[in-house]
């Protein structure tokens, strides 16, 4: 009996793990993207890939940004994301502002990573801002969502789990149906299970998409 419960209980935390990472991929995946960057209710979450911030942001890191909208006065030390030409292909870089220039009432942002010893080579221009920084970070995070964002994750983390978790409660239901038991299968669905049942489909909608 022990044994059984020690089971379930790691069951229940392995299909919360991914009940969790299932909806941050798809919330995430969904969300209104402009210029293919995620927007959730005015905030963008984007992965670090370089240690060209360390050790104020790290590789791996998912940060929360704020999105910028246009108008606001971004001063000297602030950390900006945004857009930035790097072998004709455009990227996303998320460096610190270090000085700001007018110029005919041009504004522009010359910025540096921290743990870079020159400045970048292109000034950043308001248009190019993604959104600002307010020291929100969750360390490898950045990395489990890259990763699960790839057809290969995404499929082996995700949809292979929770199919298997749904065959697992047909064969249950087939199950009473050969005993005869004059059960109503869907009284013994928890609403977890309802929930991953819907979350199975707009994943893989999303995988597929």
């Amino acid at each position: 009996m022990k044994g059984k419960k020690i089971l379930k209980v790691a069951l229940n935390v392995i299909v919360w793990i991914i009940i969790v990472l299932a909806a941050t991929v798809t919330l995430i995946t969904l969300t209104t993207r402009e210029k293919g960057v995620s927007n959730i209710m005015g905030y963008v979450p984007l992965n670090i890939q370089t240690g060209s911030m360390e050790p104020t942001i790290k590789t791996g890191d998912l940060i929360v940004t704020k999105k910028y909208d246009g108008n606001t006065k971004i001063k000297e030390g602030e950390v900006i994301s945004f857009f930035a030409r790097e072998n004709d292909t455009t990227i996303i870089k998320t460096h610190r502002v270090k000085t700001v220039l007018d110029v005919n009432g041009m504004t522009s942002y010359v910025t540096r990573g921290d743990n870079n010893t020159a400045d970048d080579e292109q000034q950043v221009a308001p248009g190019d801002i993604i959104s600002t920084w307010g020291g929100t970070r969750i360390p490898v995070l950045g990395d489990v969502l890259s990763f699960l964002k790839t057809k290969t994750g995404f499929f082996v983390c995700i949809i292979l789990p929770l199919a298997a978790f749904f065959i697992y409660q047909l064969y249950k239901f087939i199950m009473v149906l050969l005993d005869y038991k004059k059960v109503k299968w869907f009284v013994d669905i928890k609403e977890r299970e309802i929930f991953l049942f819907l979350l199975f489909y707009i994943s893989f909608y999303t995988y597929i998409w």
